[in-house]
Order: C-alpha cells, then sequence, then structure tokens
C-alpha cells in the first residue's frame, strides 16, 4: 500500500513540472517573438529569427506554435486581458455623461494601443495572411463588445444578435481607427479626434440602452 501511495503522489509532481517547463517555454517563445517583430516587423521576420533569439530549436518552436501567424495571435491574446478591462470601465459607468466617455477614451482606451502596438501590428499582419487568425481576432471582436452588456440588457430574445453585432461595430470602430492612428501613425489632431469619438460612443451608449426600435 505504501509503494502504491508513494507512486501516486510523485506522477502528479512529474506532471506538473513538465506542464511548468512548457509554460516556461511557451512564454520564452512569446517573449523572444516581441523583441524579433518590433526590431525586424512582422514581414521580415522569420520563425528561425524567433528561434535563435529564444535560443531553442525549431522543433520545440513548432510544439508551440503552428507558424509565425499563430505566434503573433497568441502573443496578441496575451493583451485580451486588458483590452476587456478596458471595456469594462465603460460598461461600468451605469448612466455615461458624454464627458466621462472621453475621459475613459483618452485615459484607458487609447493607451491600449499605444501600450500594445507590437502585439496589433503584428496580429493585423497576422490576420490578413492566414484566415484562421482573421477568424481568431473576429471573436475577440465579440469578447469584447460583451464586455459592454450592461449597456445591452434590452436586446433580449431576436433582438441579442443585433444588439451584440452593434456593439461589435463600435469596438471595430475603435479598433481600425486607433490602428491606423496610433500603430500605423497617420496624423491626427488628438483632442479633436477625442471630441469626434465622444461624440460617437455617447450617441452609441444611449441607443444601446434605449434597446431595439418599438
Amino acid at each position: 500500500m505504501d509503494t502504491v501511495t508513494s507512486g501516486s503522489m510523485v506522477a502528479p509532481a512529474r506532471n506538473a513540472f513538465r506542464e511548468q517547463q512548457w509554460r516556461e517555454a511557451h512564454e520564452r517563445y512569446l517573449v523572444c517573438a516581441r523583441t524579433v517583430f518590433a526590431e525586424l516587423g512582422y514581414h521580415a521576420a522569420t520563425v528561425a529569427d524567433i528561434v535563435a533569439a529564444a535560443n531553442g530549436s525549431r522543433a520545440t518552436f513548432y510544439a508551440h506554435f503552428r507558424d509565425k501567424a499563430d505566434v503573433a495571435a497568441c502573443l496578441f491574446e496575451r493583451t485580451l486581458p486588458a483590452a476587456a478591462g478596458i471595456y469594462r470601465r465603460v460598461a461600468e459607468l451605469a448612466v455615461p455623461t458624454r464627458e466621462a466617455v472621453r475621459a475613459w477614451l483618452d485615459e484607458h482606451a487609447l493607451g491600449f494601443w499605444l501600450r500594445y502596438g507590437v502585439e496589433v501590428e503584428a496580429v493585423n499582419h497576422a490576420m490578413a495572411a492566414d484566415p484562421g487568425v482573421a477568424a481568431r481576432h473576429y471573436q475577440w471582436v465579440l469578447d469584447a463588445a460583451r464586455e459592454l452588456s450592461p449597456h445591452l440588457a434590452a436586446w433580449t430574445g431576436p433582438h441579442a444578435e443585433v444588439g451584440l453585432t452593434r456593439a461589435s461595430l463600435l469596438v471595430l470602430q475603435l479598433e481600425r481607427l486607433c490602428y491606423h492612428w496610433l500603430v500605423r501613425g497617420v496624423a491626427h489632431d488628438r483632442e479633436q479626434m477625442l471630441d469626434i469619438l465622444a461624440d460617437l460612443w455617447f450617441r452609441e451608449l444611449a441607443l444601446l440602452r434605449e434597446g431595439p426600435p418599438r
């Protein structure tokens, strides 16, 4: 009995160690991929560059990722908790004022694209070339839109999908603008853009709270 008990205790520990090794290797490749993408750009970077930066092997890389597009997608997925937190903040505004919405955009939303520009740039290139990554990206947009659920309470039953689509378009609009503006560097006047975005979001959030037309 003692032998069986001892063996059953050792196996989970060994599995846990292997799982930790896997997570550490996965994270190392993601960190190194971010560095490589930042230095070389997504298109110029290769799997060999990422492997070399991680001091690893191709076999280990492909045990974790399908290809360069997959590693870009996984890299972006690490930002999703932060992205969800952004939309959760505006969802917590029970009755948003235009001023509160503008402050949210200025303090939280725009900062996300500035902080995660490397990840955003990489995933945009990846999804342009890989339909699978594009599908994953659209699911991320839907998940972000669902964070606005307090404003979607009136969109129930057959109207639920319409409400979610409206919220998703709002998220997509902000994402596309910030990508071209804050990541790609298309020049815009910040204060003017904040005013425009605040008007759009304030108006749309009010329409979402009103629910479907009767």
